[in-house]
């Protein structure tokens, strides 16, 4: 039994899984459907994550067979979640549908003392719309960088292997995106700013 994910027991299913063993991919999806979820919630939001993630689970069986366990399994759906993620958005906004709610980043952390502070509760609630809505202004491969780095802590070296590029382009990604939902931010905080008491 392991909860580890990446760990030996993954690769012994994953291979098992590519060749053929439903049960073994019925356990991969078992320990991995968290992870696939919250990274495409990240990613393509909450409207998407859920379509998104049941594309990802259908391109692993797809695809499993070319498995050969030279990377972590964890690594290699990382890849898988983050190609189906931005195929998504890259369709979504071909149609135009730009969308962001404020349920879709529960993934920031909350403020310490949360249910005994409803003020620093509400600015946290606050911030995180603020935030989700930035992030719809970062170009789909930046904020696929960002997330791994910053929400999933994955190192540059992971990230460069998950997306398929060098370890340069993956930081460079990383901080563009940053770069962008610092503007967006600042955007946002600059049309409201008539209302802060001081």
């Amino acid at each position: 039994m392991s909860s580890a994910p990446g760990g030996a027991t993954d690769q012994a299913l994953a291979l098992r899984a590519s060749r053929g063993d439903v049960e073994a991919f019925k356990q991969l999806v078992q320990e991995h459907s968290g992870l696939v979820y919250r990274v495409a919630l990240r990613i393509v939001g909450v409207e998407g994550a859920q379509d998104a993630s049941q594309e990802v689970w259908v391109r692993v069986w797809r695809n499993i067979k070319n498995f050969r366990g030279e990377s972590a399994f964890s690594t290699w759906l990382y890849r898988v979640t983050v190609n189906a993620c931005l195929s998504a958005r890259r369709k979504e906004a071909r149609r135009g549908e730009r969308e962001y709610g404020g349920d879709e980043m529960p993934f920031l952390p909350e403020p310490p003392g949360g249910d005994a502070d409803p003020e620093a509760a509400a600015l946290g609630a606050e911030r995180r719309e603020e935030i989700q809505a930035a992030l719809g202004h970062v170009r789909a491969e930046h904020r696929a960088a960002l997330v791994l780095r910053h929400m999933e802590g994955l190192s540059y070296a992971e990230i460069a292997q998950v997306l398929g590029v060098p370890d340069g382009t993956a930081k460079g990604w990383v901080s563009r995106g940053r770069a962008a939902m610092l503007i967006a931010l600042a955007e946002e905080n600059h049309g409201r700013t008539g209302g802060s008491a001081g």
